[in-house]
């Protein structure tokens, strides 16, 4: 088996005397989705911050295809590879919907190519085509958080973090993100997905953790952890 696309070792966060994630190991495979799933509080949201660089880590190793993320600043995060689709989409309401997307671009070196991802990412939501000229602040929920999944793509990464995709939204609207999701992996992209829609989330997984009070008390294949008993009494209400 190939070395892992990113290797995380040994990752600590405190919030002063509290330890919120206590020295977890995991690994994402290129070319898969790979899900942290988890009660509130459990310490999900904290570690894709910790990975991006956004909350200062007490110990511990990220590596990206060999590339040692683990001091630098959360911008060289993002120009090595590795973008986080944030928590409540954080959309630039007062910008335009395609000046959203434009911005996703800023750190990319190859600036001739950002036309054509631009038309694959109105591809993949047409709608955000339909409302390119519009201000993002326009937009329902759902649309926003595509526009939150367009923009992280407009700057290539080969490992997207996605914080909660589902939160707020309506059943049919999860039903299209998910999907889209799935698109975007088997286009090639490796995904590492925090989510509370556990059943949705195991099942478009390839692996998955469950990460309880900051530490990995379960680990398997998503279809493994869908039939779990544990998982199913704690998450799945069967």
């Amino acid at each position: 088996m190939s070395a892992p696309l990113l290797q995380v070792s040994d990752l600590k966060v405190h919030y002063g005397h509290i330890e919120a994630v206590k020295g977890i190991n995991f690994e994402l495979r290129e070319g898969q989705i790979t899900t942290l799933v988890g009660a509130n509080g459990a310490g999900k949201s904290t570690t894709l911050l910790a990975l991006s660089g956004l909350v200062k880590k007490a110990a511990g190793r990220v590596v990206l295809d060999g590339q040692d993320l683990t001091k630098m600043s959360p911008h060289k995060i993002v120009s090595s590879g590795m973008v986080q689709v944030a928590e409540g989409r954080a959309t630039l309401t007062t910008l335009t919907v395609q000046e959203n997307l434009e911005l996703g671009a800023y750190s990319r070196r190859d600036k001739g190519n950002r036309a054509a991802d631009l038309d694959y990412v109105y591809g993949l939501f047409p709608v955000l085509k339909d409302r390119a000229g519009g201000l993002a602040g326009n937009l329902s929920g759902g649309e926003q958080q595509m526009l939150a999944i367009g923009r992280a793509l407009m700057a290539k990464p080969r490992v997207l973090l996605l914080d909660e995709p589902s939160m707020g939204l309506a059943p049919i609207i999860v039903q299209d993100i998910f999907r889209t999701l799935r698109d975007i992996n088997q286009a090639g992209l490796t995904i590492f997905l925090v989510e509370q829609n556990v059943r949705q989330a195991l099942k478009i997984s390839d692996r998955a953790y469950v990460l309880e009070t900051g530490s990995i008390i379960l680990e398997g294949t998503g279809r493994e952890l869908l039939v779990n008993p544990r998982v199913q009494d704690a998450y799945l209400g069967s």
